[in-house]
């Protein structure tokens, strides 16, 4: 190898290496405010709520924990309303067209299922679905939520499959850990029916 093909060889390796000791300090960064205790502002911003009236009302229709709502909108959209992806599925908790259309058919609930309370009502109304469907089991609901009742169903018809272990889609094992784990940090900001003075 040339000297010149040498030097650009190591530039390119510190190059790399810059880069990720950068990515390094910045993930740091990002974790400091819970590390250190920031105040629960900061954490607000990382955790936002809105629409508490409407994901209370809807939680309560559907025997569900109003943190454990907000933990899924958090996961699925990050309370963004306009929130649409690739797949077609929009707002706050990512509902495609076809389930949507399934629930409203179920439920009685009308409207524009992109319209942001509509959207809660909807998407409460199949997790509370789901709840019953796989007999409160969490994990199943989320999972399910996210790849499909099919999907799921496929899978617990294994032998042994446990859904805390087991699950094959990397996509579908991130989303349920970041949706327990945003249930559990609107759970300490807000209290479990998001009714906590956070003031």
């Amino acid at each position: 190898m040339s000297n010149k093909g040498r030097k650009y060889g190591r530039s390119r390796t510190r190059r790399r290496r810059g880069l990720l000791a950068l990515l390094a300090v910045l993930a740091g960064l990002a974790a400091l405010p819970f590390a250190l205790g920031a105040p629960e502002t900061v954490r607000e911003a990382i955790y936002p709520l809105r629409y508490e009236e409407t994901i209370r009302q809807a939680s309560r229709e559907n025997d569900l924990e109003p943190a454990f709502v907000a933990g899924v909108i958090h996961a699925e959209s990050r309370f963004r309303p306009d929130a649409e992806s690739y797949q077609e599925a929009y707002g706050l908790m990512q509902m495609l067209p076809d389930t949507a259309a399934f629930v409203q058919q179920r439920s009685g609930i009308r409207g524009d299922y992109r319209e942001p309370r509509t959207n809660i009502r909807l998407g409460a109304w199949y997790l509370g679905y789901l709840d019953e469907r796989y007999r409160g089991n969490e994990r199943l609901m989320l999972a399910a939520y996210n790849s499909g009742e099919g999907t799921v169903d496929g899978w617990i018809s294994d032998e042994g499959f446990d859904i805390a272990t087991d699950i094959p889609f990397k996509e579908t094992r991130q989303y349920v850990e970041r949706a327990l784990e945003a249930r559990q940090k609107y759970e300490d900001l807000y209290g479990k029916d998001l009714r906590r003075n956070t003031g």
